[in-house]
């Protein structure tokens, strides 16, 4: 089975989150965003270490577009290695991770608003199977 990557896009840190079995995200960790070569290094490791299949991407859908063209741009580069990717509205998760934070950890708040973006995308996976069921 294949597992599920969430991803919350920064400019200086990329926080990450994983769903095994498409039930329960977690928060995975927060790496720096060092750079297109060197984050591909990364997640091909991230990718085969836990066989995963779906990308939900974290997508930032406000005022500022240079940041979802960014997202985007960010996608178009994992999308070479054979995953498929998803993009899932963002807004507020990294506020809410923060708020839900005793400690004001960066990197624990970047992971765990992957985590949200992911179980927001789960969430949606698990709906849509269940109506899906009952119309069958």
């Amino acid at each position: 089975m294949k597992s599920y990557l969430g991803i919350d896009y920064g400019r200086k840190r990329i926080g990450l989150a994983i769903s095994e079995a498409g039930l329960i995200a977690r928060p995975l960790r927060t790496i720096e965003n060092k750079g297109e070569r060197k984050n591909l290094i990364t997640f091909a490791e991230i990718i085969k270490k836990h066989n995963i299949g779906i990308i939900i991407m974290g997508l930032p859908v406000h005022k500022n577009p240079a940041m979802s063209n960014e997202v985007r741009a960010f996608a178009k580069t994992l999308e070479s290695m054979n995953v498929k990717i998803v993009f899932q509205n963002e807004m507020l998760t990294s506020f809410e991770a923060e708020q839900n934070l005793a400690k004001k950890d960066r990197n624990l708040i970047d992971s765990v608003a992957a985590s949200m973006i992911l179980q927001d995308y789960l969430q949606i996976l698990q709906e849509k199977e269940k109506k899906d069921g009952l119309q069958n």
